[in-house]
């Protein structure tokens, strides 16, 4: 089965892709994503690399791990991918003497794919070959190569196995090299100068390029000389760009790279290096410096015209409540006042549609009118007037106030003048304009027949005629965008294209903006999602995702009311956010979505970006049942997850498809997502998002974070090192003992521990909760957090909580055989690096096994009959005076366990059975097993595990007999299976 990698990268894959691409992706990807993608190959936990250098007797193992701590996350499977097709993406750029033939280019991908297998090593926890140990690197080369599936790539590949190794090891080309060519043997390839010119050139620009962290690294780093030095030994007769945006809001700042990439593409700059901040390209020699200002109106046309569609469709910009319809700011400024008359009626007819309740019988009452009137204009009070008389009403007060002329017009277009005046229009209370609907109404009255579509046509035509008007009259205001203003003076503070001169910082302005607010007679608020660098105004509830002034302090006792609101910057994302996720203004808050984060592991190729990007766009509301389901199915690999169908439109697929986060040819810098829930606990809420946030690195090697803040906590990758970061997570998450920063590999519980066994362990936690306390279809995720602590408490809870899951419907029934080994094996998943809890399973399985020695009852009978032997053992030890040594309570237990036997059938007594051996022998064998089972009841359960407490054991008792009871069953089911298998095969 396909893993999601593998999906993405096919699906995205352009359809002319050299065939060899589409073969590599297809064969040798999904294993190197079960061998390489948990093994560090830059960066991760100091920690966990001191101690695994310091277990292989590395004397530098402090001084090395300090450094390795410096550099963040990047498995070596991203590392290897983004570096193969790196080197790939410059094959169009080679001269016809360099083209490589199709053998090349299979070299070019093994060699990059084993170009670090010292790294594997590490992970294996193996030494490395050096540089000279010829015959041992080939050798390793040909396990890996195996064990990588190259047979399904290229059958022919261990005739060039000298070939691969000798590119492996001189991709670096500086230390650990090994050039001479003599020290090989011999090779296949007939040419071997092609194997350093273009092959290892190739190699190497791929290696250099994935250690970069930031796009300007190529003119502040010597990596970038490297790189172009490298392009110089190819031939390539192009050099290097950048452009970066030194902030991150979220869709504003992702639609920004991608229209400064559109501008870039008309002076043939071709993207090969993406990062969460900005773009590296391969620019003609002779290109020139985009100008400034062009680009910037560039910028403002691309980012204006993506609002303006979803306005103009009444998505964004328009409120209406009790008082009619209210146009935001920044509708305003971004369409004149012609341009959005003349669109008003589609977006009335967007808004206003109570047809059941219409407004105009509400504000005719109010009106002073004789019966006649009323029976007259009732024939027109309805949704038709609501939709003309909120038309006109909302054209008034944005742009023509009390013009008298505007009245006029509108009296005569609509016909009424002769029935109503003037100032009957201006009637109002309230903020309501009782007037208009008064002419409205008298308007649909006089022409009854017109119907809603037909009201909407005549809409049409009025506004088109009142534009054509106003314009020729001048009556319209000077059209102005404060908010074009500031979008400029945020590119030249951000924004920097590689030739550009760097503009002042705006450090000053911002701090003078901070103090000024702090001041008491400050009027001016500070953005409550950013810095004070761009000034703050209130925002009506149609921008903003969250509640009205749910982002601002509350007032303090005896002072002034703050008043807080958001920058013309962060308007623009909040407007983006709903247009591009269809989420609702001031209400998204309610369903206390949770923010996950996206981020490239360093850098994205074009193709792993273009994958994220369809990720992003198509994965579907996780179903957990279901992954539930394909885990248990895996044997509870977290890696088998690789496999599950995440996107729309996978086979099998059963989950609800979640809305586009971007459009369909937007590649996401920093991606990003959001879930959301129907319970109302923050659990509820942390569930899903939890889990994406630790399974999304595993699948694709970026780096997630996940938050309930609306703003993004980081600016790029290179603010923090680890690839998994959970901001405020419910309680549940402090119970399963995992950090909230988590790296590739971690040192935790006194352990190395990497993403997987991470992940494996929130699986138990939630399969086991389905289990037991799930009410289906109803998860009930709220008593999560209850589950979760008991498994902490005590891992033999874990069979109390399967108990409970038994009997769940009401009535007791006995556990099936894969229930059975399901519930062992989550305790021992759970156990892992704890002694205390692996020890508490190992005393539950001694002790079956010592009483299985006497007494055997099927796996079909009650509980009562099963635990017999530990029931009166644990009764005898709580019975006892305290006073009593350990060697009295262990004979007399005995005793009154062996009176207890010889109430029982013989046939549940095994060491009875054999009646060839003397009744006193058999009876002397029979009370040692008892003695043995009772010493270790008493000197290892009641002792060491309870601490000699009465009290703690009559706490555990019923949680030991629950893990007592899963213990027998699983090994009288696997005693008859090996029977029935022994059998069998004698039978054959």
């Amino acid at each position: 089965m396909a893993t999601l990698l593998q999906t993405l990268l096919l699906r995205t894959l352009s359809p002319e892709a050299d065939p060899v691409l589409y073969v590599y992706i297809e064969t040798v990807l999904p294993a190197m994503e079960r061998e390489f993608g948990l093994i560090p190959a830059l960066g991760g936990s100091e920690e966990a690399h001191f101690h695994l250098l310091r277990r292989r007797g590395n004397k530098y193992a402090a001084e090395n791990s300090k450094r390795y701590a410096s550099r963040s996350d990047q498995s070596l499977l991203v590392h290897v991918l983004n570096a193969l097709l790196t080197a790939w993406n410059l094959l169009p750029f080679l001269s016809s003497t360099f083209e490589l033939s199709d053998d090349e280019k299979r070299l070019l991908c093994l060699g990059l794919t084993l170009h670090d297998y010292n790294k594997w090593c590490q992970g294996e926890e193996e030494d490395s070959p050096i540089a000279c140990e010829v015959a041992e690197i080939l050798e390793l080369c040909q396990t890996l190569g195996e064990r990588l599936n190259f047979d399904g790539f290229w059958a022919e590949w261990r005739e060039y196995l000298t070939e691969i190794a000798y590119l492996a090891q001189n991709t670096q080309g500086k230390v650990g090299t090994n050039l001479p060519k003599a020290n090989w043997g011999s090779f296949k390839i007939l040419d071997t100068r092609r194997l350093d010119s273009p092959l290892r050139w190739l190699l190497a620009f791929g290696d250099v390029a994935v250690h970069l962290s930031d796009p300007s690294d190529i003119a502040m780093k010597t990596g970038g000389d490297r790189l172009r030095e490298h392009l110089r030994f190819l031939g390539i007769r192009r050099k290097l760009v950048y452009h970066r945006l030194r902030n991150c809001t979220g869709l504003l700042t992702n639609g920004i790279h991608n229209a400064v990439m559109h501008f870039a593409r008309e002076l043939d700059w071709q993207p090969i290096l993406f990062f969460a901040q900005g773009v590296v390209y391969l620019a003609p020699q002779g290109a020139g410096v985009p100008d400034r200002l062009e680009l910037q109106e560039f910028l403002w046309e691309q980012v204006s015209n993506r609002l303006a569609t979803s306005m103009l469709r009444g998505e964004v910009g328009f409120k209406r409540d009790g008082k009619g319809l209210k146009v935001a700011p920044q509708t305003l400024e971004l369409f004149s006042p012609a341009q959005l008359i003349r669109n008003l009626p589609g977006v009335v007819q967007s808004y206003v549609g109570n047809a059941k309740s219409p407004a105009t019988p509400k504000r005719l009452e109010k009106l002073e009118l004789s019966s006649t009137e009323r029976e007259f204009l009732a024939k027109g009070a309805d949704l038709r007037a609501d939709r003309i008389a909120e038309f006109i009403f909302l054209a008034q007060k944005e742009f023509f106030g009390d013009k008298p002329e505007f009245i006029t017009w509108m009296l005569e277009t609509l016909g009424v003048q002769t029935a109503i005046t003037s100032e009957q229009t201006q009637l109002q209370s309230g903020g309501v304009n009782w007037g208009w609907y008064h002419a409205a109404a008298y308007y649909v009255a006089s022409n009854a027949t017109l119907d809603l579509e037909e009201i909407s046509e005549k809409l049409q035509e009025f506004a088109e005629q009142l534009a054509t008007w106003a314009e020729e009259n001048n009556f319209f205001p000077e059209h102005r965008s404060p908010t074009h203003d500031i979008f400029f003076n945020y590119l030249t503070q951000y924004l920097e294209v590689q030739g550009w001169e760097q503009q002042e910082q705006s450090f000053q302005l911002e701090l003078a903006g901070y103090v000024g607010a702090k001041t008491k007679t400050a009027r001016q608020p500070i953005c409550s999602l950013s810095s004070g660098e761009f000034a703050s105004e209130d925002q009506m509830d149609s921008v903003v995702l969250f509640k009205p002034q749910q982002y601002s302090n509350k007032n303090p006792l005896g002072g002034r009311q703050i008043k807080r609101g958001i920058s013309k910057i962060w308007s623009l994302e909040m407007l983006l956010r709903q247009a591009l996720w269809s989420a609702p203004a001031g209400k998204l808050e309610e369903q206390q979505p949770i923010f996950l984060y996206i981020f490239p592991a360093y850098v994205y190729s074009p193709q792993v970006a273009a994958a994220v990007r369809l990720l992003v766009n198509d994965l579907k509301r996780v179903n957990l049942w279901e992954v539930r389901k394909h885990w248990l199915e895996n044997g509870m690999d977290a890696q088998a997850l690789r496999s599950f169908p995440w996107l729309v439109g996978d086979k099998n697929d059963s989950g609800n498809s979640a809305p586009s986060r971007y459009s369909g040819e937007d590649l996401p810098f920093m991606a990003m997502n959001y879930t959301t829930t129907r319970g109302k606990t923050i659990t509820d809420a942390w569930v899903e998002p939890a889990f994406l946030t630790l399974v999304l690195p595993l699948l694709l090697g970026v780096k997630v974070v996940a938050t309930s803040s609306q703003i993004p906590l980081y600016e790029s990758d290179n603010d923090f090192c680890e690839s998994v970061k959970l901001d405020g997570p419910a309680d549940f998450w402090a119970l399963l003992r995992l950090p909230t920063s988590l790296h590739l590999q971690d040192w935790i519980g006194g352990r190395v521990q990497n993403l997987a066994e991470g992940l494996n362990r929130l699986m138990v936690a939630y399969c086991l909760h389905l289990d037991s306390r799930s009410a289906p279809p109803d998860a009930r995720w709220r008593a999560l957090n209850g589950s979760v602590r008991e498994m902490t408490t005590n891992v033999l809870n874990i069979f109390s909580l399967a108990e409970e899951g038994l009997r769940r419907d009401g009535s007791k029934r006995d556990a099936t055989v894969e229930e059975i080994n399901r519930y062992w094996k989550y305790a021992q998943l759970w156990a892992e690096g704890d002694s205390d809890m692996q020890n508490k399973l190992k005393i539950t399985k001694r002790l079956v096994d010592e009483y299985r020695q006497f007494y055997r009852a099927s796996a079909n009978e009650s509980s009562h009959t099963v635990l017999l032997p530990f029931s009166k053992a644990l009764e005898h030890i709580l019975s006892v005076p305290n006073d009593w040594d350990d060697e009295e309570i262990i004979v007399q237990g005995a005793g009154q366990l062996q009176a207890a036997l010889d109430r029982q059938e013989v046939y549940k007594r095994p060491l009875m059975l054999d009646k060839e051996i003397p009744f006193e022998i058999r009876r002397m064998k029979e009370f040692e097993a008892i003695q043995t089972f009772m010493t270790t009841c008493v000197i290892d359960l009641f002792g060491q595990m309870c601490k000699g407490d009465r009290a703690l054991l009559q706490e555990h008792r019923n949680r030991l007999k629950s893990g007592v009871e899963f213990a027998y069953r699983q090994l009288a089911l696997q005693e008859k299976q090996a029977k029935a298998n022994q059998k069998s095969g004698e039978q054959s």
